[in-house]
């Protein structure tokens, strides 16, 4: 959609075949994927969403975001998400300083100092969100104020890069005098006191992703690392941008995955024979109908995708600006509906490819193997999973309050949404 997406795309499409040859490498010893992430510091491609003045590429569409992070899902997916998490945290973090800049705020230059090491690769960031048992809105994690700062306590899990990243942002809770809790985002550095990252990444799927857990027993954030929101309860409209702004590029992976298991099943067909049968595997009708299938279910994702990111960059634009309850509703409605699609599409088509491919598909070593191990993390993905996206969607669409249920709950316990405990 842009020049500077375009440029990103093309560098995306260039890491992805560097990154396709060590895939079942990384897959098969579950080791991160650290060569390629330097190569991508090295191109600055990880810096792609920062400003030029800052060593950036300058792209800002999150549609075309997207689309980059799909490209190197044809080569990756554990590179993809990867990429994904470091490029989003470039992205916010310009949105902060444009902000900040703009409105003449004390903290211009913190974001800007920030920016400058996260574009250049000099930082490499995760962020920290998921919790065992918890809510994608309301985090267990306790950061409790302290003089000069805060002590942070909690457990994440499935931080993606953990292993390798310089800086995390931690989602957490913030304790207030008044018994208001309110949200907060805690910059903590691996390897300072109180900071644990776990060893032995072991998944199904996305096994070179480094993504590992995170404990953090008293870990001290000073005051300017931590950046307050509103009060925990019913997400606001501030809340759901940053959480469409962190996540939505999330759903290329799957539309990229989709894509490569395709190409692989296609290519078998052509070269490859199934006596009596007279010709190559592509001349009988049983694998036409699974290749027009898996077609017909990648132009359903594109055009989805594609749907949601002119959304997402009309409704959202370059993340200086919060859109109205009602807009920012029903834009989580259309890209939760875009990646509830791509998550069931994907693997479908990935199960298409190995029946095209037949019995070598199912070996550990088949590419086609790793594809459907790495498809199926779409269906866990916050926000949001399989079982809370379609109440979601489905409230928006019948003109309900997608969050009726909370509020209900609040008054039932006679809070009014965002007091209280999560």
């Amino acid at each position: 959609m842009t020049p500077a997406g375009a440029r990103l795309v093309r560098l995306a499409e260039r890491h992805a075949a560097e990154a396709a040859r060590e895939a079942e490498r990384h897959d098969r010893e579950g080791r991160y994927v650290e060569a390629g992430m330097q190569a991508m510091r090295d191109s600055g491609f990880l810096g792609g969403c920062a400003p030029p003045r800052f060593g950036g590429i300058g792209a800002r569409s999150l549609h075309d975001l997207m689309v980059a992070v799909s490209r190197l899902a044809r080569g990756c997916a554990s590179t993809a998400i990867c990429a994904h998490m470091h490029l989003t945290g470039v992205w916010r973090r310009t949105a902060l300083w444009e902000a900040a800049a703009g409105n003449g705020a004390p903290d211009a230059g913190e974001h800007a100092e920030l920016l400058r090491l996260l574009a250049s690769g000099d930082l490499l960031a995760a962020g920290a969100a998921g919790e065992p048992g918890g809510v994608w809105c309301a985090p267990f994690t306790e950061a409790v104020p302290v003089t000069g700062g805060y002590l942070v306590t909690g457990a994440k899990t499935f931080v993606t890069n953990a292993e390798a990243a310089d800086t995390i942002s931690v989602t957490v809770r913030v304790p207030g005098r008044d018994g208001v809790y309110r949200h907060g985002v805690a910059e903590v550095v691996p390897g300072q006191p109180g900071v644990t990252v776990g060893t032995g990444f072991d998944a199904l799927g996305m096994r070179g992703s480094g993504s590992q857990d995170l404990r953090l027993e008293g870990c001290f954030v000073p005051e300017r690392r931590l950046t307050l929101g509103d009060p925990v309860g019913v997400p606001t409209a501030e809340e759901l941008t940053h959480t469409a702004t962190a996540n939505f590029a999330l759903a290329g992976v799957g539309l990229g995955i989709a894509e490569s298991a395709r190409a692989l099943a296609v290519e078998h067909a052509r070269t490859a024979r199934r006596p009596p049968a007279p010709g190559a595997l592509a001349e009988q009708p049983a694998v036409h109908q699974e290749v027009a299938e898996m077609d017909i279910g990648l132009l359903a994702m594109r055009g989805a995708l594609s749907h949601a990111g002119r959304a997402m960059d009309e409704t959202i634009g370059d993340g200086t600006r919060i859109p109205a309850p009602a807009a920012i509703w029903a834009l989580t409605a259309d890209w939760q509906s875009a990646k509830l699609l791509v998550n069931r599409t994907a693997a479908e088509i990935t199960r298409r490819a190995m029946a095209v491919c037949g019995g070598r598909a199912f070996l550990a070593r088949s590419p086609l193997a790793r594809l459907y191990r790495d498809v199926t993390a779409g269906t866990f993905m916050q926000p949001l999973a399989a079982l809370d996206a379609a109440p979601f969607i489905g409230r928006v669409g019948l003109g309900l309050d997608p969050f009726g249920a909370e509020r209900e709950a609040l008054a039932a316990l006679g809070r009014t949404p965002g007091r209280g405990a999560p």
